[in-house]
């Protein structure tokens, strides 16, 4: 699939910046959109929700103190 550059550029600032919430607000404006019956902006923002999903998905998860697997904090020695 070939990505338009400035859906992708909408969609990466939007993941970077707000992380999940960038799916809400993507999808939100492509309802508003649709139901003012603005088809060619609607088909812009359906293509960011759907690039913004793809660069969640592709995103690893944060790391968080703690959740290595390797066991707790080291003893005192």
């Amino acid at each position: 699939m070939k990505t338009d550059h400035d859906v992708l550029l909408l969609a990466t600032r939007l993941v970077d910046e707000l992380g999940e919430a960038a799916l809400r607000i993507s999808r939100v404006r492509l309802v508003e959109l649709t139901a003012a019956n603005n088809l060619r902006a609607a088909a812009f923002w359906r293509d960011v929700l759907h690039t913004s999903e793809e660069l969640l998905a592709a995103k690893p998860a944060p790391v968080t103190p703690g959740s290595s697997g390797f066991g707790g904090p080291l003893a005192a020695s």
